[in-house]
């Protein structure tokens, strides 16, 4: 297998001042060695797209990429009392409600995975997050009564929708959050917009988690990519190499709690209600980042078992974890012929 080095591209690049200080930032670069970087904040994390320096259009592709991430966080967010989702988590138990083609999109999608891993991918657990405190950030164990409660104001089919966007839930107090799919999906489609202006090679990224590559990247082998580990944060797991592929990572580094020696973390199990405990991280690689990004989260709630036999059953789906049982030694599951994987580079 061929070898990628061990830092990643995006790492060899720091920010300027004119990056710091712009709301939405660009960094066209002085010489045509160097690579334009476009950044600007959405959906509670950094969207990032760079692009080739021979990209002239870079900066105004960027602005209408933003301006898609910008519609679909409007859509999409939680914490945004107008957004469609909210709206939805509102009033749909009470009345149906119509709901646009982005969204409804992204539901028949949500319920195609959702059927397809048994029901560890879930977006309607909203209701469990709250129980345990987590959507708020003052997470606590909850009581038993409290999460049956939230477990019969959870599951997908509890949810009633058409083609024409009819929408109904049919449990009060289910709550949709489309955290686990969300940044993968405003990644896909704006790399549709950038794609319809011509350009075939750029990295988009949203936070740590999210990645779409298109084109074969700088040197024309992929682009490098480093899977950083989720314990030890000055080591990496190794580095992947993308070509025309996307990344989705999913770990609970973002929230957790520690009760008498017991550590739970922000990701539940949508079918029991309770944190995910022995896996530490997954990295899913897939064709879009919607999948990436969805896959990953059901291969930590599912575990290694979900992730085999998913794989085995979607080829070029491939699955990079690492259990709380060996901590330094991920396993791979799956295999494609776009992306390289390499854990010889720590």
């Amino acid at each position: 297998m061929h070898k990628v080095k061990s830092k990643s591209i995006v790492q060899n690049w720091e920010p300027t001042r004119r990056e710091l200080l712009a709301r939405w930032r660009s960094q066209p670069m002085p010489r045509s060695s160097e690579w334009t970087r476009v950044s600007r904040s959405a959906m509670a994390c950094q969207f990032e797209a760079i692009f080739a320096p021979e990209c002239e259009i870079a900066v105004s592709v960027s602005e209408e990429y933003f301006r898609v991430v910008d519609r679909l966080e409007s859509i999409l967010s939680i914490f945004r009392p107008d957004s469609e989702v909210s709206v939805l988590n509102c009033l749909a138990a009470e009345r149906a409600v119509y709901v646009g083609p982005e969204l409804l999109a992204l539901l028949e999608l949500c319920e195609l995975l959702h059927r397809e891993t048994g029901g560890a991918f879930d977006v309607t657990s909203g209701a469990l997050s709250k129980c345990w405190g987590f959507e708020a950030r003052r997470p606590s164990i909850p009581s038993l009564e409290a999460l049956a409660v939230a477990r019969n104001s959870s599951g997908f089919h509890r949810i009633s929708f058409n083609r024409q966007g009819v929408v109904s839930f049919l449990a009060t107090g289910l709550r949709i959050n489309f955290g686990g799919i969300g940044k993968g999906f405003a990644l896909d489609q704006g790399a549709a917009r950038i794609r319809a202006r011509g350009i075939v090679t750029a990295l988009l990224s949203a936070g740590n988690s999210s990645m779409l590559a298109l084109g074969d990247g700088p040197d024309g082998h992929g682009w490098n990519v480093g899977l950083r580990h989720p314990i030890f944060k000055n080591q990496r797991i190794g580095t992947v190499r993308l070509h025309s592929y996307a990344l989705g990572t999913s770990g609970q580094e973002e929230q957790s709690i520690e009760i008498e020696g017991l550590r739970y973390g922000h990701i539940l199990d949508p079918r029991s209600g309770w944190p995910v405990r022995s896996v530490v991280s997954v990295t899913v690689l897939a064709h879009s980042a919607t999948e990436a990004d969805a896959l990953a989260t059901a291969f930590f709630v599912g575990g290694k078992e979900l992730a085999e036999r998913y794989c085995s059953a979607h080829p070029g789906i491939v699955a990079i974890m690492l259990l709380e049982s060996d901590l330094s030694r991920p396993t791979i599951i799956g295999s494609s012929d776009q992306v390289e994987v390499n854990f010889g580079n720590r």
